[in-house]
């Protein structure tokens, strides 16, 4: 049975919806510039960037040279739905296509004080060499890498790409950057179009980074802020569990098929107080107006434990995706 770009091209909107731009936002005022910063900004790192991770990188279980973190790992897995209504083709292709976070934390100035210099996207596929590691793949070099892909493997994979470039950072300070990707999410049964906001905290003296996950209505509509967001375990490898939906024609026969993740990536639960609630909202519709310090100092303190509550940290869990209120939807 044959796949067109309009069967596949939902299958791509699932785990982190990377993308491989780098998104232009003004700078943000009230940005509080210190050593790192200034020093940042002899060098061209005043602002964190988004950059697409070239192919050829191998990515095992630690962040490869030259970046310093290794974020998430997400490996899709087709558990629930109508998988079984899949051609058998199309079943192994939704699962082959892993996605990669990177960050890169670097010391700048006399006093080492640290920066979040850029963050690392990319699509990649489990290598074949018997290596336990991933490569990061494009399709003008699929030639070069010995890759071969069959006819509607190349076609997902293009597609990706143009997907990828959805994503944007939409806040960011020198040790700060909030990326927004788009995914379809599980959401009361359903699969449903959702915004994913990573937020990448810094802590200037130690360099420490903390990531954390939420997902919010795109666009303008009307909503409230979710109820918690997930601190993400550092090197988190996300077995993504995904759903599958057929659309019938007359009610049996499969025409199309939609994908989706069944929950955020594990992590530490956070509760979201009503003093971050509104910021968040806030950065969901309408960006601009979010001044990019204070939305990260509230993260930071939301996501930077006291030593008492580091000592319950006792095991991670998956958090369902928050019940937003659903007008206009």
């Amino acid at each position: 049975m044959a796949l067109n770009k309009a069967r596949v091209r939902t299958s791509l909107r699932w785990g982190l919806g990377l993308a491989i731009v780098v998104a232009v936002v003004g700078r943000c005022e009230g940005s509080e510039l210190g050593t790192a910063a200034l020093a940042a900004q002899a060098v061209g790192w005043s602002q964190p960037r988004l950059v697409l991770l070239p192919a050829a990188t191998r990515v095992g279980d630690s962040a490869p040279e030259g970046w310093s973190h290794l974020v998430m790992k997400s490996i899709p897995r087709l558990v629930s739905g109508d998988r079984d209504t899949l051609p058998a083709s199309a079943s192994k292709t939704a699962s082959l296509f892993r996605t990669v976070m990177l960050a890169d934390v670097q010391p700048v100035g006399l006093d080492k004080e640290y920066i979040l210099s850029r963050i690392g996207i990319g699509m990649c596929v489990p290598a074949r060499d018997g290596k336990d590691e991933d490569i990061v793949v494009a399709s003008d070099r699929l030639q070069s890498l010995s890759i071969r892909l069959s006819t509607i493997e190349q076609l997902v994979l293009d597609i990706a790409e143009g997907e990828l470039a959805e994503a944007r950072i939409v806040a960011r300070t020198p040790t700060f950057a909030l990326l927004r990707t788009p995914a379809m999410l599980v959401v009361a049964g359903k699969h449903r179009k959702v915004d994913l906001y990573y937020a990448f905290c810094v802590d200037r003296a130690t360099g420490r980074l903390h990531v954390g996950v939420w997902s919010m209505w795109p666009g303008t509509n009307p909503q409230s802020p979710p109820p918690a967001l997930i601190e993400l375990a550092p090197r988190t490898r996300f077995d993504c569990a995904v759903d599958v939906h057929a659309k019938r024609l007359l009610g049996t026969i499969p025409l199309t098929w939609s994908f989706a993740m069944r929950k955020l990536p594990p992590g530490r639960p956070v509760d979201v107080p009503a003093t971050l609630g509104q910021p968040i909202v806030t950065v969901a519709r309408h960006p601009a107006e979010v001044d990019a310090a204070e939305l990260e100092r509230m993260l930071r303190q939301a996501l930077s434990p006291t030593p008492d509550s580091a000592a319950k940290r006792v095991g991670y869990q998956t958090l369902p995706p928050p019940a937003y209120r659903e007008s206009g939807h």
